[in-house]
């Protein structure tokens, strides 16, 4: 590989370009503004200007979300860093690839509290926590290694937040270097390992499959429908997973937050196949959904066996490499399961959503998903509308369904919209979102208006932080539910006007139902407000 005269902040965006990274979000800062003149008119990378360093890295995330491809950040020192963190923590904790670049204060005063600009000690420290991988460079050359190698691990390892830091007059020096390749293998198989568990999985007469969203991002999809219908197993996915099998009867969706059928599938299985998941609380009924029988365990992450439920075989792979092989194992003429097997899995699901329809907004969310085009990607945030979907409803498609998991931070789905549909232009996207959370990533709207990215924004509007309202009113005594969780908010109407975005108000549940489909394919940016009274379930 032939080297190159390059500054630090052309090495940062030639190895970005170089692994594919088409585009990154950022807002700049003196310390920082090296990247900037290397990213001035750059053919293969794009710059995307956002309005707070929180909201960059949740385009990041949408981006990667709705795509399978990774988007970058970059952001200044000091305070960029913390607004940062939340965006980063969700990326790790929901296993979403987001590389983010941060410029320092200068290299001799990193630890030295000397009071310079934007300087507080070492703010990899702050990152640390939140991110999957970090690195800090101390020269030019150390660079383009650096900031590839995190990449690598982005993609052929387990994903999330990653984070390197560059002092700014290391950005800004220069030196003759090459820019590396990021390019490597996900894990294979111990085909061993593999044998013994396709004949465990031979002898089972009630075969579930657990597909999380490991299995998604290995793209498992096919080869899982091909194995549960092999061994005619019941198969089931998380909520980041959801839609990756479709919507056959015998896949199960969970509700998550309370015991469901699964809950009661997973205790009659006598063979769990578990795919790329960590068995999270919010998809174990706080984790009381647990195997009786046996547990063969894939996942990409090692650290990941045995920390929640222990496994009987354990297989440290990429997804879809792995159940391609137990396929590939296992004799074309499978003996089946139990012949009711999948009948029982699917009735009980039946009857779970049939219970759940009784409840006023259980139906309006089952009305909802109804109208909604199933090759919509929705982003739903923690709202009331959307806890009822991330309880209720089905996807039908990956990657149509993406909801804030493990770290659960509020404001998340406004601009994961925006990153979403710069990702994918010629998709729908339906960002659901509540009033709280809102206003936490508000002036982002600016970003959509200013990118042309049309999407329909729906806000759940019940003036309240309702979820925390609820939960003082059925756990406190004595105590005001309103209290610190009554919100005002500012004139929707007003707003979008002021941006020259459409706007709705509605009233009702029938209204939206009504309304929601026409905006949707309206092709324009559009914000409805929906002012209801819905509780949070």
């Amino acid at each position: 590989m032939s080297t190159t005269v390059h500054s630090g902040g052309e090495a940062v965006v030639e190895t970005l370009a170089a692994a594919g990274v088409d585009t990154v979000f950022g807002i700049p800062g003196g310390h920082s503004l090296p990247i900037y003149a290397a990213l001035y008119g750059h053919r293969q990378v794009r710059h995307v200007l956002g309005r707070h360093e929180q909201g960059l890295g949740y385009m990041a995330d949408g981006y990667a979300r709705a795509s399978g491809r990774m988007a970058a950040v970059t952001t200044t020192s000091g305070p960029g860093v913390a607004n940062i963190i939340a965006a980063l923590a969700q990326a790790t904790t929901d296993n979403v690839p987001m590389v983010v670049v941060s410029s320092a204060p200068p290299a001799a005063l990193i630890g030295r509290n000397r009071g310079g600009l934007h300087d507080l000690n070492n703010a990899i420290e702050l990152a640390r926590p939140a991110c999957r991988y970090v690195a800090h460079a101390d020269a030019v050359d150390e660079i383009s290694p650096k900031l590839a190698e995190l990449i690598r691990s982005l993609r052929c390892n387990r994903p999330g937040g990653a984070f390197l830091q560059v002092p700014t007059d290391v950005l800004g020096a220069s030196a003759d270097m090459a820019i590396c390749s990021s390019d490597g293998h996900r894990p294979a198989p111990d085909m061993g390992t593999v044998a013994a568990a396709a004949e465990l999985l031979q002898t089972a007469g009630r075969p579930l499959i657990i597909a999380g969203y490991g299995a998604l991002l290995a793209g498992a999809g096919p080869a899982i429908q091909a194995l549960a219908e092999r061994l005619d197993a019941v198969a089931a996915t998380t909520t980041l997973a959801r839609g990756l099998l479709g919507a056959q009867p015998w896949v199960v969706f969970d509700d998550g937050a309370t015991p469901s059928a699964l809950t009661k599938i997973f205790a009659e299985a006598d063979v769990t196949l578990a795919v790329g998941t960590m068995f999270r609380q919010e998809d174990t009924a706080g984790w009381q959904t647990t195997p009786a029988g046996r547990l063969i365990h894939i996942d990409i992450d090692a650290a990941e066996f045995d920390r929640t439920y222990p496994a009987d075989l354990s297989i440290h792979a990429d997804a879809r490499l792995a159940v391609e092989a137990l396929v590939a194992a296992l004799p074309e003429s499978t003996p089946g399961a139990e012949a009711t097997w999948r009948q029982h899995a699917a009735g009980l699901q039946h009857e779970r959503l049939e219970a759940r329809r009784q409840h006023p907004a259980m139906q309006f969310a089952g009305a909802l998903r109804e109208i909604i085009p199933r090759d919509t990607i929705v982003f739903a945030d923690r709202c009331n509308v959307g806890y009822l979907m991330y309880r209720t409803v089905a996807a039908y498609e990956p990657r149509t369904f993406n909801y804030p998991m493990g770290y659960g931070g509020l404001g998340s789905a406004l601009p994961q919209a925006i990153g979403a549909r710069l990702a994918c232009p010629e998709r729908r996207i339906l960002s659901i979102i509540g009033d709280g959370g809102m206003q936490f990533t508000l002036p982002e709207l600016a970003v959509a208006v200013q990118e042309q990215t049309p999407f329909t924004l729906l806000i759940s509007n019940n003036e309240a932080y309702g979820a925390i309202r609820a939960g003082i009113d059925r756990n406190f005594d004595g105590v005001d539910p309103s209290f610190g969780t009554a919100l005002s908010g500012p004139d929707y109407g007003l707003i979008a006007k002021a941006y020259g975005i459409g706007y709705a108000r509605i009233d009702s549940e029938a209204e939206l139902l009504r309304v929601l489909p026409e905006q949707l394919q309206n092709g324009q940016l559009n914000i409805i407000e929906f002012r209801n009274a819905i509780p949070d379930p």
